[in-house]
């Protein structure tokens, strides 16, 4: 590692100053934490993901099930977070799918780049219908939890609701790295996904639907909008997609059946 690269990992920038009718004021709301760790599969490097630097193994699990290389923890023989918590490697049992070396490696519009190997939906089956008020409170929960965002700012959350409301909750830098996390938490807690709601505070893109339906999530729902490829792959993968969700307001892309709409 050079110096410049030490300096980069180690140092914290200065607090942020507001400017406001001609006067600089100091605050204590530091920017979000950020590092770039490297995902080691069977001794070979599969991806490098920016991400928050917290629970980096959830991470790691949630970004190989939804590319389809594991679909339970019990695929994973060995996990180790090495070099300051820059690197996850992982030993892969043999019930795991092979790592896809040779597929095309896709650049999402992720915050932080994202990468996938794959825009190919998978088509969900089945799921709860909830009514449009209900992701309007489910909303309202997700916002009001975001703890990361309330000390930082910067930060996107997004959380799996089942029909009794809130089950997992992830807030990250990067809008996808949030939906990998929920998938490897959903892992490490043995919760199921399919059928379930995925509401986000960033925008959904076409890479988040992917995700969506690789796990079975049935609903989509973000504080802001979906991209046009989002809801087309949406419609392909019969999730419901909604955005804009206010406190009494929401924007219906697809409903896919899935919404109890009057």
């Amino acid at each position: 590692m050079t110096a410049v690269e030490e300096v980069r990992r180690t140092a914290r920038p200065a607090p942020p100053r507001l400017y406001r009718a001609g006067q600089l004021t100091e605050l204590d709301k530091m920017p979000p934490p950020e590092r770039a760790i490297t995902l080691i599969v069977d001794g070979e490097e599969l991806a490098t993901v920016a991400c928050s630097p917290h629970r980096v193994l959830a991470l790691a699990l949630g970004f190989l099930r939804v590319e389809d290389i594991i679909q339970t923890a019990d695929d994973v023989l060995l996990m180790e977070v090495c070099d300051e918590e820059t690197v996850v490697k992982i030993r892969l049992a043999p019930t795991a799918r092979k790592v896809p070396h040779d597929r095309k490696r896709i650049l999402t519009s992720g915050c932080g780049r994202g990468v996938t190997f794959s825009l190919d939906v998978v088509p969900v089956a089945g799921g709860m219908t909830v009514r449009p008020e209900q992701l309007m409170q489910w909303m309202e929960t997700l916002l009001d939890k975001a703890e990361g965002y309330k000390e930082h700012g910067g930060t996107h959350t997004a959380a799996l609701f089942g029909e009794n409301g809130l089950e997992l909750m992830v807030e990250d830098i990067g809008r996808h790295n949030t939906i990998d996390r929920i998938a490897g938490e959903a892992l490490l807690a043995d919760v199921p996904t399919a059928g379930k709601a995925i509401l986000t505070s960033g925008r959904i893109s076409s890479e988040m639907v992917v995700k969506c339906s690789r796990i079975g999530v049935g609903i989509a729902a973000s504080r802001t909008s979906p991209t046009e490829l989002a809801v087309s792959l949406a419609q392909e993968a019969n999730i419901a997609v909604c955005g804009y969700v206010r406190r009494d307001q929401l924007r219906v892309y697809h409903d896919a059946g899935r919404l109890a709409l009057s």
